[in-house]
């Protein structure tokens, strides 16, 4: 049951067990919207949660890559990947070749997927294909 439909549920008028009157949805919204500077502003949680939801994910294939190439992948890789796909998106990038040292990855940028992983013996061609920018970090 969500918060909504618990609260659609109560009686507004209701008396709790030990005598004290209910808290009424009307009550609350007044209270949040007291706390509310700018509706338009995410609020300090929203901010916390986009922050939080940076990082990446890896798809099926990278993971593969990455365990049968034995990619060296630790935080400080996955913090520079990170980093290489937040510029990569502020400059409106789609498909992202990100160098780290002597790992490459592929990034779609706007799902925040890594596609791909190399190391630098494994980049025979020195070819990429499909991507709209580069990012060194």
């Amino acid at each position: 049951m969500s918060i909504s439909e618990l609260y659609r549920s109560l009686n507004p008028t209701s008396i709790r067990p030990d005598g004290v009157e209910g808290v009424r949805p009307s009550q609350i919204q007044d209270r949040v919207s007291a706390k509310t500077k700018n509706p338009s502003e995410p609020s300090e949680f929203e901010q916390i949660l986009r922050h939080e939801n940076k990082s990446f994910s890896l798809s099926q294939h990278a993971e593969t890559r990455i365990k049968s190439r034995e990619i060296p992948w630790d935080s400080h890789l996955e913090k520079r990947i990170s980093k290489g796909i937040d510029q990569a998106e502020s400059k409106g990038s789609r498909e992202a070749l990100i160098l780290a040292d002597d790992v490459a990855v592929i990034a779609n940028v706007k799902s925040r997927t890594v596609v791909t992983a190399m190391e630098r013996s494994q980049m025979k061609e020195k070819v990429f294909t499909n991507i709209d920018s580069a990012v060194l970090v």
